[in-house]
């Protein structure tokens, strides 16, 4: 069960890899297969799941007796998982084929799906290590991402799929989400796509929250990008031509922003609930010693802020807009620091005021 040797006859990893670093961009390979052990109904005699000679391509055929009382209830689902443990050949090829997509590949980053959490603590530390002293050897920086509580936290990012955090976080962590809106990985024809303006509020409020954003874009089986979702990562393009430096580079403030909106559901799967912020709602990021306030929304003529009450008047040299080369009037009241903005939108969906900041004393 080799593309090599069967299907299209051809390295799909390394032709994706060599096609993609050719754009300047990274290379990230996603791992399912701790799953297979769990995954496949290996006691349906109707599917082929179940014949010897599949072996290879499902993995193989285990806990038969238990698994045909699969418990339909969440749960118990838990227990039977932990009951349904792997073989040790399972676990030593599952981490043969990750040191073998390490060595061949040198990804950026690994991101694994559920079924890790089911791998025990031996295999995980070693691909770990694995992966964190090729980091070393290459000169790069790679990322390990993983869902639930599969991972101890500190050691990689942990992802939260089609969905994101409600408050700033300690720990780093990612949320993989895609263009269209049906939360789909491919293309899926039909589809509608979400609006720019949706897509740059979810980076910005991932960012001011210790977070990052993974942007999935299914093309057509030609290879085709479909026409809205260009306009989607052009859309986001534009708006980060004007407002990069409010997002690369940065580090959340102390607190990741202020205004009317909440989240009515945070974490994994919880975009169905997504919220539409108001131009009141603003979010912060920082480098070195600047500040950056993001509107989310066109503000009216002042803006109050009122999270930066907290610092001193004589801490805030200057305020300008990003896009427009002019500083802004301000005044520090009791109520957080009052600016007024421009006249023009130099740009859409968000605003940046960029604060430089100095030594109070």
């Amino acid at each position: 069960w080799n593309a090599m040797r069967m299907g299209p006859k051809r390295d799909v990893v390394g032709e994706l890899e060599n096609a993609i670093r050719a754009q300047g961009m990274k290379f990230l390979i996603a791992l399912h297969h701790a799953e297979n052990w769990w995954f496949f109904p290996h006691w349906r005699k109707e599917f082929d799941t179940s014949d010897p000679q599949y072996v290879g391509l499902y993995g193989p055929l285990h806990n038969l007796d238990w698994a045909r009382q699969k418990p339909k209830s969440q749960n118990t689902l838990r227990d039977w998982l932990l009951q349904a443990k792997p073989s040790k050949d399972f676990l030593e090829k599952w981490l043969a084929k990750i040191r073998e997509v390490i060595d061949k590949y040198q990804p950026d980053m690994l991101w694994f799906d559920l079924g890790l959490g089911g791998v025990p603590e031996k295999y995980k530390r070693d691909f770990l290590a694995y992966y964190y002293n090729k980091e070393k050897e290459w000169r790069k920086e790679v990322i390990v991402t993983y869902k639930l509580h599969s991972l101890v936290p500190g050691t990689a990012v942990v992802d939260l799929e089609l969905g994101r955090m409600g408050e700033l976080t300690y720990h780093d962590w990612i949320t993989d989400t895609s263009v269209d809106d049906q939360g789909a990985w491919s293309y899926v024809q039909e589809a509608g796509f979400k609006t720019v303006k949706t897509l740059v509020h979810n980076l910005i409020d991932n960012v001011s929250k210790n977070g990052y954003l993974l942007l999935n874009v299914g093309p057509k089986p030609n290879g085709e990008i479909p026409k809205q979702a260009k306009e989607c990562l052009l859309g986001i393009g534009k708006w980060l031509d004007v407002n990069k430096e409010a997002i690369y580079g940065t580090i959340p403030w102390i607190e990741y922003g202020e205004g009317p909106t909440q989240m009515k559901r945070t974490g994994s799967f919880s975009e169905q609930q997504e919220v539409e912020y108001k131009t009141q709602d603003i979010r912060f990021t920082t480098k070195d010693n600047v500040l950056y306030a993001i509107c989310l929304g066109w503000p009216e003529k002042q803006v109050t802020i009122r999270a930066l009450k907290r610092l001193y008047e004589s801490e805030v040299s200057s305020v300008i807009m990003l896009g427009i080369d002019k500083e802004l009037k301000w005044s520090m009241t009791k109520d957080g620091l009052v600016v007024e903005r421009p006249e023009e939108k130099p740009c859409e969906h968000a605003y940046v005021l960029k604060i430089k900041r100095a030594d109070p004393f």
